[in-house]
């Protein structure tokens, strides 16, 4: 049992003293009773709402066939017992023949052939429900707790994808919470599709889901998808069943058992949840390839349409896109989840303080294994001393992959000296040597993008072939010249580290001083002290195999191994590239051929090998020319040969855009079915950032300005939720790379110069984004640089510009025709010209989109400025002055304000814009002060800057009067009056004791009438959530950072409230709706409703006139979110006839609805878990949140809406999340549709 700490608790004290004695007396008197009061209510509003798995009841009709089954048995019992008695003659009841039997009436043989009737219908009945029962209560009972007892103790082993290196799971439980709800619940029940990336710990939710799911009385059935292959048809059903027959084998006696134990469980109980891994890896064989998106997506829908629960893990690929499935992305782990399952195992040696740093040094928390390892490590006290072996403590230079190399060094280290798996009878040099064996498997892996690697391809002389060629690649694909030549060096480098394992007893004896006398024994003799023999360890590749599978780093399956961990083989592999980019000859040219060879054929796990490679000694490179470091040094040849990787899948991915064009090619010709270019090349200019960091002499800016060159192509034609992601990971990458170098460059006394230019050209890259999410990621990052970044942008930031161009162009305008109506010879095709309205209206489209993306890039600028600002005054510690953050700040601010002065108004372009310019441009201000609020005063937190920033956001809060801007600010106040220490005194009078007073004074900020004005009912809303923050110190139950992004993710826990983060935010990225209080989240939701119903797809200048009307109208909403939101109608196609306003009430000031059709560019789409959680927020019978005193199903503002018609929206913004049309599709058994995929679309 590891020793932890535990927070201590907060102390209620009653302030500084304000009166007299008689006060004071009372003051000391009270605090007892007032503290037990704040502890009750505080522990009240942090419990009240938790989301908890609901117990996996029976249906009512199979629980009502139970009762009438158990009454049968009874009354046969009864039958029986009465006979018993009559035959024994006791008189305690009449028996069944007494009753029958009459000898005073008449009627007697009439009266007997009735109960002769009678008894030959009824006893067969009861005999078949004491049967009945008996299966029931003896078979059945048996197999399932047999089954649900293996689940809750060792889900670990069930799950087939789980490999021996699985431990405890923490951090996912609200995922699974929210996935358990909508299973257990056969009226919306669907299947569920959980993608995440390389090692996020898709396996680790499967292994925690089917432990949570046996704990509420379910029964999980954990299947591999790997083995589905060939060209019969997916089922479910039918895989579920083949994998519980091989469970419950050694508990039953025959197969028609088996049969009818699953019927019961699977038709009658509804307990059967089947979880299947790797659907990535289904109908992977070149001959299945072709048909595999159709087999795979009807496989689905008929287990939607069957009822089946049914839970999928994939990695992100093409046949996810329309698929009748609830998609939910899995996020990171929190830091603060990642430290207490760490510290669980740690010692009463261990340091709370250290162990927090390594974990957020080392970002361990972005895949469970990384926790896995290091948890052995600190129970063995081997953890912690990573902190002073050679690395930098600064946390401003930490390096997550070189942390991260190290951690997998000194666990292997652990491996191999036993302080790891002690239980393996092997000696120091044996385990060496299989560690050796695997690393090289893994390398001729990672050159083939497969888990699965032959013996036979690195050592041919192992045998087992099949048929199959001597070198195979991933799914069927025969490996390049290169690979051969790939997977020779890396047996030779096996050979060479095998031979360094073996030694001679005669060159020892040999060198052994000859001065020293020798024993004199009458069994000594020469060959004893120095025998001509070798000493090695008696291990080859397949006894290797074997010891690594009982290590947990692979599966040996027959003739190959299969790795259970894509980091785990990433290091291993890591390990042998040494050898691959080994420097040529002082004369000689590298040789990269096979180096290219492998990128094209390699995946992710090829990056994090060479991203490793680059962290360990051998990569390392002190070449400061940089014309030789590009031949010889093994940073700077990854460098140039990934940059170049990157622009070939960026050619490729332009040829295939085109139906006759070649197709992609992953080396000798060959379709790469591997996923889209564009992601790829993503992932590949992420790398070679990472790489580049490490370099003698980076060359971050040549490579930087690369991206940004290619940005444009990056995001063509590719799916949006998958691109987002890809860039998300690029620009943390790049971010954390520039601060670094950054960060290194400053203390140089060499460097003169302030600015750092990637920061610039980070700026810039924001400018050609038109994802937001990724925009704001760009200028979080940006926005971190401090002094080194402002100077890179400064010039950018004087003044907002003008958005809508104002000069006219008369005449008519010539439009480019695409490159796709004109032919090679540049002729117009004829047949463009059959149509001229058609033409005509083509051109006037394009025309306005050209018009209509040239004010949203302008205003994407202004947006991104507005952000960095207020994060550039928090990071940087320039004071104020011509050309410094703090006062581009002021000046802004009072643009915003409309309380510039001449000179400042002639600069703001924006001005020229409409009124409604400077309300946008106070709402993206006040988005930029919550950026800065979010982040935890620190070591080196400016506390001036945090107070400048406090003075501005109340001073536009004073002059606003749109209610978005009012609660983006009173959010970014409330964060930035909560303690440093969460943990610190509670007084009960002065600063900080009363947290309704403080909100109440901030909103009554203004001059007039507008301190006494009445609050927008989701301004006020958000208020008592405000206060709720404040008293509890926790921000993450009750605010947010941004609506979309806490709303597409349900997040994973986080910290206790005395969990001490040296570098943490108040709510980190890891938050998402699922840690929310409920009121928080519905008011989350009707929040992003009507920002999504303002802002729609409008042109800036279309949304400046929307933003000026609302302002002059601060506490209305719109009649469609206070009354009857059914005229929202979300499910609908792209008609142009329903205009803003055309479903609205005729009393209705703002004209809204109807929602916004699916095909426009909206700020965000709800998903369907969101939707259906909503949903069951607004359910009657809830007894969770009665017993937290939560008595009203809907939220303060929604009292005049009904409820009944807010639970038909939310299941139509659920059809709309899925692609179809309600109503329409065939009818299950249980009465529910499953409609087709909406025309519209």
């Amino acid at each position: 049992m590891g020793y932890v700490l535990h927070a201590r608790k907060v102390k209620v004290v009653t302030g500084p003293p304000e009166a007299g004695p008689c006060r004071e007396l009372w003051a000391h008197a009270r605090r007892p009773f007032a503290a037990a009061l704040w502890h009750l209510r505080s522990r009240w509003l942090l419990r009240r709402g938790v989301s908890h798995a609901r117990r996996w009841w029976t249906p009512p009709g199979t629980t009502v066939l139970l009762v009438l089954i158990i009454l049968l048995t009874l009354a046969l019992v009864a039958y029986v017992f009465n006979a018993l008695m009559a035959v024994l003659e006791v008189k305690w009841a009449k028996s069944p023949d007494d009753v029958c039997t009459d000898t005073g009436r008449e009627d007697e043989d009439d009266k007997d052939a009735a109960c002769d009737a009678l008894t030959s219908v009824a006893l067969p009945l009861l005999a078949l429900a004491s049967s009945t029962l008996l299966f029931l209560a003896w078979r059945l009972w048996e197999v399932r707790r047999f089954c649900t007892r293996r689940a809750r103790t060792e889900p670990g082993r069930l799950v087939q994808t789980a490999g021996s290196l699985m431990d405890e799971v923490v951090g996912r439980d609200q995922l699974c919470n929210a996935i358990m709800k909508n299973l257990g619940d056969k009226k919306v029940r669907r299947p569920h599709v959980v993608v995440g990336g390389v090692g996020v710990g898709k396996t680790a939710l499967l292994v925690r889901l089917t432990q949570k799911l046996a704990a509420v009385g379910a029964v999980p059935i954990p299947v591999r998808l790997r083995d589905i292959q060939g060209e019969e048809p997916l089922d479910f059903d039918e895989l579920a069943l083949a994998r519980f027959h091989e469970m419950v084998r050694a508990k039953v006696r025959s197969d028609g058992d088996v049969d009818r134990i699953w019927r019961w469980l699977r038709q009658r109980a509804d307990q059967i949840v089947v979880l299947a891994d790797g659907l990535e890896e289904a109908y992977s064989q070149d001959h299945a390839s072709g048909r595999r998106d159709n087999l795979i997506r009807e496989a689905i829908r008929r287990a939607g349409e069957e009822g089946l629960p049914l839970v999928i893990a994939s990695r992100p690929h093409d046949p996810l896109r329309a698929m009748q499935a609830a998609v939910s992305e899995l996020e990171p782990l929190s830091n603060e989840a990642a430290l207490r399952y760490i510290s669980r195992s740690g010692s009463w040696r261990s340091n709370s303080t250290l162990l927090d740093r390594i974990v957020e040094a080392a970002d361990m928390a972005e895949s469970p294994i990384y926790l896995k390892l290091a948890r052995d490590l600190h129970s063995k006290d081997l953890l912690e001393p990573l902190w002073s072996e050679g690395r930098d403590p600064d946390i401003q230079l930490r390096d997550s992959w070189k942390w991260r190399a190290g951690l997998m060094e000194k666990w292997i280290a652990a491996l191999v000296d036993g302080d790891v798996h002690p239980e393996l009878p092997i000696d120091h040099d044996t385990r060496l040597a299989v560690v050796e064996y695997v690393s090289a498997l893994a390398c001729v892996g990672l050159a083939s993008d497969s888990a699965d690697v032959r013996f036979a391809e690195l050592d041919p002389d192992a045998g087992g072939r099949d048929g199959r060629p001597e070198h195979d690649g991933p799914h069927g694909r025969t490996a390049r010249a290169g690979g051969r030549e790939w997977n020779d060096l890396v047996a030779q480098e096996l050979d060479r580290r095998m031979r360094k394992l073996q030694w001679r007893p005669a060159d020892y004896a040999a060198n052994h001083d000859a001065s020293s006398s020798r024993p004199e024994h009458s069994c000594y003799f020469e060959e004893a002290s120095g025998g001509d023999w070798w000493v090695r360890p008696r291990v080859d590749i397949r006894m290797a195999a074997t010891w690594a599978t009982r290590m947990g780093l692979v599966n040996e399956i027959g003739d190959r191994v299969r790795f259970q961990h894509s980091i785990v083989q990433a290091y291993l592999g890591s390990r042998f590239l040494g050898k691959i980019f080994e420097c040529p000859p002082a004369d000689g040219q590298p040789d990269n051929a096979h180096i290219t060879g492998a990128l094209k054929q390699g995946g992710r796990e090829l990056l994090i090998a060479l991203t490793f490679h680059s962290r360990s000694q051998g990569g390392k490179c002190t070449c400061r020319d940089a014309e030789t470091a590009e031949l010889r040094c093994p940073v700077d040849r990854m460098r140039e040969l990934l940059k170049n990787q990157a622009r070939n899948l960026l050619t490729d991915a332009g040829h295939a855009w085109y139906v006759t064009g070649p197709a992609p090619e992953a080396g000798d010709g060959e379709p790469d079915d591997r996923g889209s270019p564009r992601l790829r090349a993503l992932e590949v200019y992420g790398a070679a950032v990472e790489i580049d960091s490490v370099a003698a002499v980076p060359r971050q800016e040549h490579l930087i300005n690369a991206i940004e060159e290619d940005w444009h192509q990056l995001g063509q034609d590719e799916d949006p939720a998958r691109l987002r992601e890809a860039k998300l990971a690029l620009v943390k990458q790049c971010g954390t790379a520039i601060h670094r170098v950054a960060a290194t460059r400053s203390r140089d006394p060499e460097n003169t110069h302030t600015a750092y230019m990637p920061y610039g050209l980070m700026f810039r890259i924001g400018r050609k984004e038109s994802d937001r999410r990724v925009r704001e990621a760009l200028v979080r990052e940006v926005g971190a640089g401090g002094e080194p970044a402002f100077q890179a942008v400064c010039g950018s930031l004087q003044a907002a510009c003008a958005t809508v161009a104002t000069h006219r162009q008369c005449g008519g305008q010539s439009v480019t025709p695409s490159p796709g109506e004109t032919g090679e010879t540049g002729e117009t095709d004829p047949g463009a010209q059959q149509c001229p309205d058609e033409e005509k209206e083509r051109e006037e489209y394009r025309a306005a989109e050209a018009e209509a993306l040239a004010e949203r890039t302008n205003w994407n600028c202004n947006a991104m400025r507005a952000w960095l600002l207020p994060l550039l005054v928090d990071s940087s510690l320039m004071s104020r002055h011509l050309a410094s953050p703090r006062d581009d700040l002021d000046n802004w601010v009072r643009v915003a304000t409309g309380k510039a002065e001449a000179a400042i108004r002639d600069r703001a372009g924006i001005l020229k814009d409409g009124s409604g310019a400077p309300i946008g441009l106070g709402v993206t201000l006040a988005q930029g002060f919550k950026y800065a609020a979010n982040r935890r005063p620190g070591p080196r937190s400016n506390s001036k800057a945090r107070e400048y920033l406090i003075k501005q956001a109340q001073e536009l809060l004073k002059y606003s009067t749109f209610w978005y801007t009012r609660l983006t600010l009173l959010h970014a106040l409330t964060l930035w009056s909560l303690p440093d220490d969460v943990m610190a005194d509670q007084p009960l009078r002065g600063h900080g004791s009363d947290p309704k007073g403080q909100v109440r004074e901030w909103l009554s900020l203004g001059e007039g009438s507008q301190r006494s004005r009445k609050e927008h009912p989701l301004v006020a809303a958000a208020a008592k959530l405000a206060v709720r923050a404040l008293q509890t110190r926790r921000p993450e139950r009750f605010l947010w950072i941004d609506e979309a992004t806490v709303a597409s993710s349900i997040g994973t826990e986080v910290g206790l409230p005395g969990e001490q983060r040296a570098h943490n935010l108040w709510i980190p990225p890891s938050n998402g709706w699922g840690t929310l209080d409920p009121t928080a989240q519905q008011l989350l939701a009707d929040i992003l409703l009507l920002m999504i119903l303002g802002e729609r797809s409008y042109r800036p200048k279309d949304g400046f006139r929307h933003l000026d009307l609302c302002s002059r109208e601060p506490t209305q909403m719109p009649s469609c979110l206070l009354g009857n939101r059914t005229r929202l109608d979300p499910v609908r196609g792209a008609e142009r006839a329903s205009q803003p306003g055309s479903n609205c009430t005729d009393d209705c000031r703002l004209k809204m609805c109807p929602y916004p059709a699916k095909v426009e560019n909206l700020r965000m789409e709800f998903s369907e878990v969101f939707c259906l959680h909503q949903r069951d927020l607004l359910k009657k019978w809830q007894p969770s949140a009665w017993a937290s005193l939560r008595f009203r199903r809907e939220a303060p503002w929604q009292r005049a809406v009904p409820v009944a018609g807010m639970r038909r929206f939310w299941d139509q913004m659920s059809d709309r999340a899925r692609d179809i049309d309600p109503g329409t599709g065939p009818v299950s058994s249980d009465g529910r549709h499953f409609a087709h995929v909406s025309r519209s679309r």
